[in-house]
């Protein structure tokens, strides 16, 4: 796994990787995670971001690493249902801290 720098040196801190720097979605993060939606309108642009992108299985390596339910937003393509059905299929375990836990940190 490439090296992780939270920048912070809190080990709850949420790590950035180097191929984040790549993503198509740089810079354009309100597409994926929007702060606010009332419907889902806003997952297939966000997919469309996805599908070309160079990193999308840095992306999606990295998604699998949380908890589902504290992954808002589209990661590699996918929602957090679809990152959940992904784990159970790997049987992959989240292994970074929840949301919680990282803000009673």
């Amino acid at each position: 796994m490439p090296s992780e720098n939270t920048g912070t040196g809190n080990p709850l801190a949420i790590p950035r990787f180097q191929w984040m720097d790549d993503a198509n979605c740089k810079g354009q993060t309100y597409q994926m995670f929007p702060k606010e939606h009332k419907d889902i309108s806003y997952i297939t642009p966000a997919r469309a971001l996805c599908e070309e992108c160079t990193v999308r299985s840095q992306c999606l390596e990295y998604a699998l690493e949380f908890p589902p339910a504290d992954m808002h937003g589209v990661w590699a393509g996918m929602t957090s249902r679809q990152l959940a059905a992904e784990q159970k299929r790997r049987g992959v375990k989240p292994v970074r801290p929840t949301l919680s836990r990282m803000w009673s940190a």
